[in-house]
């Protein structure tokens, strides 16, 4: 017994399931469902008037499915167009201004790991003040201006402002932390 039959000039497959559908036959029946479940929705249609488009549709893309491959399709689907057509509902700024806060909240996270990387340094900058204040940083500056050292040193620490900027720029930028944290 053959599993075919010649319809309207056309062999189709008479036993053929939903699932064996060509994809492109699928997604198109897909949003005709979607299109119909809309209806449903906006409109009050009943469950058979929507069914009854989708197969509409699908007679006159000449695709051969059993009709109730197409019901038992279209009502297991109903949640997911429940979920596309709630988020197809949502103005787009809303997703926009959760991206923002999203970054906002990232960047501040990384600001504030920052913060207290900055706030564990200050113990070396501490060191690093005691040591320009000391008589070991004028010993160590006197020997430079003689050219003891040799000329590819680097001298930021032998420079009379290398450490007093950095110094400064450090106190005003805790006083700029100590405060915001008072707030």
């Amino acid at each position: 017994m053959s599993k075919h039959k010649m319809v309207n000039g056309k062999l189709l497959q008479m036993n053929k399931s939903y699932g064996q559908l060509k994809n492109k036959q699928k997604s198109k029946i897909a949003e005709w469902m979607y299109q119909a479940y809309k209806k449903q929705v906006n409109e009050g249609i009943s469950n058979e008037e929507a069914l009854s488009l989708v197969l509409d549709k699908i007679d006159e893309a000449q695709i051969w499915v059993p009709d109730y491959e197409v019901e038992k399709k279209y009502n297991g689907s109903k949640n997911k167009f429940k979920r596309r057509l709630a988020s197809e509902n949502i103005p787009q700024h809303i997703y926009q201004m959760e991206a923002l806060l999203d970054k906002a909240t990232a960047r501040l996270d990384v600001l504030e790991a920052k913060i207290e990387e900055y706030k564990e340094l200050q113990s070396d900058i501490k060191r690093l003040e005691e040591y320009y204040t000391s008589q070991q940083w004028k010993d160590d500056f006197a020997m430079d201006e003689k050219g003891t050292f040799p000329k590819r040193l680097k001298r930021g620490v032998l420079s009379e402002d290398g450490i007093y900027n950095l110094l400064e720029r450090n106190k005003e930028m805790m006083d700029w932390i100590n405060t915001g944290s008072e707030d």
